[in-house]
This record gives structure tokens, C-alpha cells and sequence, in this order.
């Protein structure tokens, strides 16, 4: 190509809006996703580095007609993933609408024998195994359990009670789905999903005992945040901070699954001041929030979102002003850098913290054969505390802090690691 047609070609690239930078989230711990629909937008590479398919992976979708399955637009949804080594959430199994019509008149035994198959079909399809080790695989068991459970007719589903119903636990059908999503997804990272959570705080501590009830049956891995424009354009940044620190106890990560912002009440004109000032003021609490292990946006492009303001990018390529600032706000961030811990023993051999959670602040750090340099911080940043361990010994500390989650960071001169502290 000589340089007067490389120039005319330049000059074209950017007067469409197309901008040649990586992935907003790009080089960071947490990612920074989009939903897929019919087909892959030309940009999406160029904003988002996690995908979920929009509504592709709904059953009532794959299967319309009994017997007769569709996953074309889920297949590419999922290779496209694949291909470019982003992590993927399948989206979704078990959910109280778009569910095949026909399934809600079958008798319960029969339903559960077509629950089965489809998840023995998506998880042969989708298995996981051939998923790149180092690479997310998120599967949404149940979808939004408490507000809209499979228990109505129509594309309702109508199948509650071929999942054991409501006995025992009160949420025995949501553990039956797990159970099944276990055997049919044995590799897959297990979620669940629900909206109307971190604006309620009733919502928040019912959905706790939910997973609660999963976790101590070690069938959850991670727990699905919906954060619509209507559950978060009036809550105070207090309650949202309070009830993700609530989730965060325990003990696994979250991921914002479906976040969008646009006019308030997603009326009139589109608005760049109203949208812009609600990711300013929500989105950092989100991301920088050390629990929150990704943010998946639901749609961005014009006229393709769900909520008719919502859009980040115009039909003619440019950018709106919260897409803007996205792009500038994300890689200069430390919260997007951050990488918790889970499990201390495997990442961090010679180190104990206990107890943790702790009722009264006080906690003990024992060390194997190696000192340690110690720093624990609130979630927004501010040093509580910093102080050497030494080798082969045990440190008690106490943090005359309110009930919630706190950070350690631990250095052995040969890396840094972070671990959650709680206190109850």
C-alpha cells in the first residue's frame, strides 16, 4: 500500500468513528464485557474483552420447537469467545421466561426429563473442557430466582415443580439446577443471577440465604449482579457499598452480568449529561469494589439495547460521552489492577489468617518459613495498618473497624498477594 492510499484509507477509519485502540479492559485482572446478538459488531473488539450471548442461550431460543435445536447464534457467541480467549458466560439455563411454550403443559416427570436433556445437550456442546485453562467459563445456572421463577405458563416455563418445587429449603428447586448443572458442566464456573439486589436490602439478605444454601453444599462459584438503569440511577452509592460488602462475605467473587445506564426513566431525547454523570458516579464503586471480579454491559450500540437510551455508541460510530470517559477511567484505575485471593492455602503457602471471619476485629497471622510485610486497607484505599510478620511466627492485630470487608496485602519479597479480611 503506497502512502497516498494508506492516507486516504487513514482518513476514512477515522471519519467512520472507528478507534483502533484494545479493549478498554484490556492487561487488567477484571474484565470489562458486552453481549453478542445475532451477529459480532465490527467494534466490539475494540471496546470489550468478555462476551455473553444477549439471548442466544436461552432455552426458548435453542429449542422453540421440541426436539429441534437452534445454537447457531450461540455457537458464534461462544467461538468468538473462544477464538479471541475472552471469558464467556452462557446465558442462561433455567430462568421464569423465554422458556420453550411447549414444556409449561408436560406432566413434571416429563419436564424434568426435558430439563435434563437440555442440559446434558448445552453441556456436551459446551462443555468447558475444551476451554483455554486460563480463561473464565461462567455458566448462569438460574436466572433471577426470586423475581421471575420458572412457575407460570406461556414462556414462563411452568416446570418449578418438576425441580422439587419449594419444600425443604424453600429454594430446593434452585438447588436441584445446581445439582444438575454439576454433573451436566463439571468444568464450568456455576452462577447464579438476579436483579433488583444492591438497591434492596431485603432483596440482598434474601438472595444471601439462597446462596448460602448452594454454597454450603458446594454447588456455587460465583454470584450475578443485574445493575439496570432503574435499580441504580436513584439508590444512594451507600447502599450499593453496604449490600455488595454483604454479598462479599461470602466469600465469592461477584460479577455485575447486566449494567446499563441512560435517561432517567428511559424517556425522551437521549441524554449524554444524564447518562455520563450515573456511570461517574456508580461504575467506580463497581469496579473498583475488590469482590467484583468483572462487569458485563448489556448491549452499547444504538437502537440494539434493551433500554432505548442506553446506547453507548451512535449508529454512526461515535462515541457518547460515558463511552468516552469509560475508556479513560478503566486502564488508569487501581481497582481494575486488583486480583483477589481466594483461597490463601494454594495461592499463598506459609501464611494463615484466622479467624476470618472475625467478630470482634482481632486477627492472627502465623508464617511458615519465610518473613512477610503486612498492609490492610478499606476497600476505598486508607491504610488501617503495616507491620513485618516473622518467619515461624504468629502476629495478633486488631482493626477498630465497623463490620465489613477488608484487605491484606502480603509480600514475600518474591511477589505481592491479597487476601479478604471480614468482620462480622
Amino acid at each position: 500500500m503506497n502512502s497516498f492510499v494508506l492516507k486516504v484509507f487513514l482518513v476514512a477509519v477515522f471519519a467512520s468513528g472507528f478507534s483502533c485502540h484494545a479493549q478498554i479492559a484490556a492487561g487488567k485482572c477484571k474484565f470489562l464485557g458486552n453481549v453478542i446478538g445475532n451477529y459480532v459488531p465490527a467494534s466490539f473488539n475494540t471496546y470489550w474483552n468478555q462476551v455473553t450471548p444477549e439471548n442466544s442461550g436461552k432455552w426458548g431460543v435453542v429449542e422453540a420447537t421440541r426436539d429441534v435445536m437452534n445454537w447457531s447464534a450461540l455457537d458464534m457467541a461462544y467461538n468468538h469467545a473462544k477464538n479471541n480467549r475472552f471469558a464467556f458466560r452462557f446465558h442462561t439455563l433455567i430462568w421464569g421466561n423465554q422458556q420453550p411454550l411447549w414444556i409449561a403443559s408436560l406432566p413434571a416427570e416429563e419436564q424434568l426429563q426435558e430439563i435434563e436433556e437440555w442440559f446434558s445437550l448445552a453441556g456436551a456442546r459446551y462443555p468447558g473442557a475444551d476451554w483455554p485453562e486460563d480463561v473464565p467459563f461462567f455458566i448462569d445456572v438460574v436466572n433471577e430466582p426470586i423475581n421471575d421463577p420458572p412457575n407460570q405458563g406461556g414462556d414462563g416455563g411452568n416446570y418449578i415443580q418438576a425441580l422439587l418445587g419449594s419444600s425443604g429449603s424453600g429454594y430446593d428447586w434452585i438447588i436441584k439446577a445446581f445439582e444438575l448443572a454439576r454433573t451436566y458442566f463439571p468444568t464450568a464456573k456455576l452462577h447464579i443471577n438476579e436483579y433488583n439486589v444492591i438497591n434492596n436490602d431485603a432483596r440482598t439478605t434474601e438472595y444471601i440465604y439462597i446462596i448460602n444454601q448452594l454454597k454450603m453444599r458446594n454447588l456455587i462459584d460465583g454470584i450475578g449482579i443485574q445493575c439496570h438503569r432503574f435499580e441504580i440511577e436513584g439508590t444512594p452509592s451507600s447502599q450499593l457499598i453496604n449490600n455488595l460488602n454483604r454479598l462479599a462475605e461470602t466469600g465469592l467473587p461477584i460479577f455485575i452480568t447486566e449494567f446499563d445506564a441512560g435517561n432517567l426513566g428511559n424517556t425522551g431525547t437521549p441524554d449524554d449529561n444524564q447518562q455520563l454523570e450515573v456511570y461517574q458516579r456508580v461504575f467506580p464503586i463497581l469496579w473498583n469494589h475488590p469482590a467484583v471480579h468483572g462487569i458485563t454491559l448489556w448491549g452499547y450500540i444504538q437502537g440494539q439495547t434493551w433500554q432505548s437510551t442506553a446506547f453507548l455508541l451512535r449508529s454512526d460510530g461515535t462515541e457518547r460521552p460515558a463511552l468516552t470517559w469509560l475508556r479513560g477511567f478503566v486502564p488508569t484505575t487501581q481497582g481494575g489492577t486488583f486480583c483477589l485471593v481466594t483461597n490463601i492455602e494454594e495461592k499463598m503457602p506459609g501464611l494463615s489468617v484466622y479467624p476470618n471471619p472475625s467478630f470482634n476485629g482481632t486477627f492472627t497471622v502465623s508464617t511458615g518459613g519465610k518473613d512477610f510485610f503486612i498492609r490492610v486497607t478499606d476497600v476505598f484505599g486508607r491504610l488501617l495498618l503495616q507491620k513485618t510478620i516473622l518467619a515461624n511466627e504468629q502476629t495478633t492485630f486488631i482493626l477498630n473497624e465497623k463490620p465489613g470487608l477488608y484487605l491484606m496485602e502480603a509480600s514475600n519479597g518474591r511477589g505481592q498477594y491479597r487476601y479478604k479480611l471480614i468482620i462480622r
